[in-house]
Parts: C-alpha cells; structure tokens; sequence
C-alpha cells in the first residue's frame, strides 16, 4: 500500500503556550487504512487531529515544524477549501462544526457542497441520502440548534460526509451519542472504511480501537511512545504506563500469565468468556 498521510518530524507550540502540543512526530497512514490513536486527556490527539485537516497552521496559531504530507500536498502550503476536498474532520464536540448559518438540518448538510459549487439537484440528493443514513429523516427541517447533542452529532459526522473525502479524520465523534447510537456511526465507519475510504480514529474504547484498527499509535505528552498493529500495542502491558488501558481480554490474559499460567498469547479482540479462559488455562 502507499502511503496517504506522511507526517515527518512534526511540532507544534500554541502560541503563549509553555509547552509543545506535538514533538517531533513521524508517522505514516497507509491509503484505506483505519489508524487508531490512543493517549490520556492532554496527550496531543485533538491537536493532531487539526493539523492533519490544516486548522493548524491555518486556524490555530502557534510554532511548527517538520511537516505533514496529505496525498502528496504539504499542508501547510494547502489552503483548507482545498483540504477539504480530500480529507474530512469530525470534532469531539459537534456544535463546535455547525455553521451557524442554516436555518434547517438540510441547508447544515449542504453548507459545505455549497462552498464547493455543487448543483442544486445533485445537492438536495446527497442531502436526502445522507439523511437517511444518519437517521436524521425526522429532524431534517428542523434548526440545528433545537436537536439533542446526539443529533448534532450525527448532523456533525453528516456534513464530513457528505463531501465524500479519502479520510476521515474523527475525534472521538461519538462522545455525545448513547452506546446503541454510538455502534451504528461505527459500523457506518467500518463499511467506509470497507469501500477504501482511509480512516483516522481517536477513541477511549479499546475494545472498539482493536476491533476496528489496522494500526494503533501511542501519544504521550505529545510525543509518540508506540505504534504498531492492535496485537503489538494492545497487548504490551507497559502501554497502561502511557495513561491508555487494555482491552478487558488483554488485561485477563496478562493477569493469568503474571500468576504463572502458560499464556503465551495475549488475545485482545475478543470479550472474555469461560470457554476463553478454560482454553488459556489448559
């Protein structure tokens, strides 16, 4: 595969800030992979996540260095319309990617092939299928501003969406919904992700992350401590040091062998069961 994130030697410094966000970053994500990463509150994920789409440096303003490729154009040298139309960010908090502009669902869904000169009837077809797989029928005349945070969620992932980029960048873009809601944007996720469109996650569930990831990445006050496939990361013990827990199968395994049982694989994507650990201990 080729690589369709390049990300060499990254860091950012907000500007009054006494630290770097990121340091020294270097990274590639393969096109149509799912990449997952992973780190405590404060580690550097969200600040990542704005640089891979351009708000930084184009929004947020700060120090960088190095730099970050997005199928071959340097981001920093790529203006954010432009961005957009190849890669796509999902934020931890939806209102902060409404428009405040749209008076309904629908125009919130728009808004973006608008700026993009879209027809109107190619438009209002987008609008009524992504409708519909966002199971946002109900609200779409409504204002955005009158939905739950669910909603806006969704209406949030919609509007990414909906202008069909090669990655999704999405930081934990299910914080507002309920578990049940939660596991349908993923599995929206995955199917995207099935079709070739190259993911970028960041989630606190791991059970979710070694399901889904192809690879895993490690933050940790900004700077990469890991990185490698869920079975290499989700199975290290010493990735709990870095604030990030273990799949609950994982932690049962790594349990059992530290009493002495003969594990000599750490499973990682499975939920424990009794034949499961019957099968561990025989």
């Amino acid at each position: 595969m080729t690589s369709i994130i390049e990300v060499e030697d990254f860091s950012f410094r907000y500007r009054n800030a006494s630290s770097a966000a990121l340091r020294h970053l270097s990274f590639e994500v393969e096109r149509g992979s799912f990449f997952c990463i992973v780190g405590a509150n404060g580690s550097g994920k969200s600040t990542l996540c704005n640089a891979l789409v351009g708000l930084i440096p184009h929004y947020f303003v700060g120090r960088s260095g190095g730099g970050i490729r997005v199928k071959g154009n340097q981001v920093a040298d790529t203006s954010i319309p432009e961005l957009s139309k190849h890669i796509g960010l999902v934020f931890q908090n939806p209102f902060n990617q409404l428009s405040y502009t749209a008076g309904t669902v629908a125009e919130e869904l728009a808004y973006g092939l608008g700026n993009h000169g879209v027809p109107r009837e190619l438009m209002e077809e987008k609008v009524r299928q992504v409708a519909a797989l966002m199971h946002l029928e109900s609200v779409i005349d409504k204002n955005p501003l009158e939905l739950s945070g669910g909603q806006v969620q969704r209406v949030a992932f919609g509007s990414t969406f909906i202008m069909e980029p090669d990655i999704l960048v999405l930081d934990e873009c299910t914080a507002q919904l309920d578990p049940l809601g939660s596991e349908e944007i993923f599995d929206i996720v995955k199917r995207l992700n099935d079709r070739g469109i190259t993911v970028v996650m960041v989630d606190h569930d791991m059970e979710r992350v070694a399901r889904c990831a192809d690879q895993v990445m490690v933050l940790d006050g900004g700077r990469l401590v890991a990185i490698g496939s869920p079975q290499e990361v989700l199975s290290d013990p010493r990735t709990m040091d870095h604030g990030v827990d273990l799949p609950d199968f994982a932690k049962l395994s790594l349990a059992l062998q530290a009493e002495g049982y003969p594990v000599d694989r750490i499973h990682t994507t499975e939920e424990p069961t009794v034949s499961m650990v019957k099968e561990l201990l025989s």
